[in-house]
């Protein structure tokens, strides 16, 4: 698994830094992409990310500096004949957005199939008058050709190897974090082993593999792993992914525990309040709720412009929290499996 930082900086991009996008290789070769900041398909190209392969894209919110390189990716993926399917994952509110590229300049999905979902906002954070759910859901599903769920709850996305989790943030419009948790591996095999204990190639290796207990001769049972032919199941990875928010409970929740924490940290402690006021995270606060969520390696991204070299913002987040690295755009992080 490799993590690929095509966009670390924050609202604006600068000559060294482009806007929001991690892409996250998995050993399967799909891809999962948190955000898609603008001229993210140049990124692709300069990551040499392929542009056939399964694809989930998770939006964390509808500011522009998160989401306007989306429609252009798409673009991409059309005129290039892409045929493998494309999941994209947001709040409430994006399939309009794509809708009216879609109406208005031609944006199309036509060779490859595309699941759009979008969790529906939180009562509190439900934006006042516009239409109703149930005229918002008729809406879509009577102009928009693609699939369209409307889903509210933590777990996201079940898949054969992960399952993707979302929590609700706290900034200026509704914003989702999001949780990858990768499922357990099957333990390492030894086949002479199982060679020693008579048991033959075939369904009966495959279950060992498995961990289940197995049965030879009619009534001997074998546990694979008390006998050494399987080493116990190797742990998966968590990846947690917030891009703004400001301190809430739920961004600890989020990021728990995780192998890797993403998470924004658009400003030095000097400008602590300006993070207050905009309802977005200082180094200090990005590395405390590390430390709180007892995380293993902090990535720093979606910096401010105002900061040209991010090693600043990287010394002070480790003055509170040690495993703390400063994402530079198009860095690439190899993700080895876990013993």
């Amino acid at each position: 698994m490799e993590l690929k930082f095509l966009g670390t900086s924050g609202a604006t991009p600068t000559m060294d830094r482009n806007l929001p996008a991690i892409a996250m290789r998995l050993d399967s070769g799909e891809i999962i992409l948190f955000d898609a900041g603008e001229d993210v398909q140049r990124r692709f190209e300069a990551a040499k990310l392929k542009f056939n392969v399964p694809t989930t894209i998770l939006i964390s919110h509808l500011h522009g500096d998160h989401v306007i390189g989306l429609p252009g990716l798409l673009f991409n993926f059309h005129l290039n004949g892409r045929t493998a399917p494309l999941t994209i994952i947001g709040p409430q509110g994006l399939a309009a957005y794509l809708l009216f590229h879609f109406q208005l300049i031609g944006l199309k999905a036509q060779s490859y199939s595309l699941s759009l979902i979008e969790v529906q906002f939180p009562k509190d954070d439900t934006p006042k008058g516009g239409m109703d759910t149930i005229q918002y859901r008729n809406f879509l599903t009577s102009a928009y050709e693609r699939a369209f769920v409307q889903i509210s709850g933590k777990i996201i996305k079940i898949a054969d190897a992960y399952v993707i989790k979302t929590y609700w943030m706290k900034h200026s419009m509704p914003t989702l974090g999001y949780r990858y948790e990768e499922k357990p591996h099957d333990g390492k095999f030894n086949p002479e082993r199982a060679k020693e204990l008579n048991i033959r190639p075939g369904i009966l290796w495959k279950r060992m593999q498995k961990g289940e207990t197995i049965k030879i001769n009619g009534d001997t049972e074998i546990n694979p792993i008390l006998e050494g032919i399987v080493t116990e199941k190797r742990p998966g990875y968590i990846v947690a992914y917030s891009g703004d928010t400001m301190m809430c409970p739920n961004l600890v929740t989020l990021a728990k525990n995780a192998d890797y924490f993403i998470c924004e940290s658009t400003y030095i402690i000097e400008d602590e309040k300006l993070a207050i006021e905009k309802l977005h995270m200082s180094t200090k606060m990005a590395a405390t709720v590390a430390r709180d969520a007892n995380v293993g390696h902090l990535f720093l991204v979606h910096f401010s412009g105002r900061y040209r070299d991010v090693m600043i913002l990287e010394e002070e987040a480790r003055r509170f929290f040690q495993d703390t690295t400063a994402a530079v755009d198009l860095m690439n992080i190899e993700i080895k499996p876990k013993k």
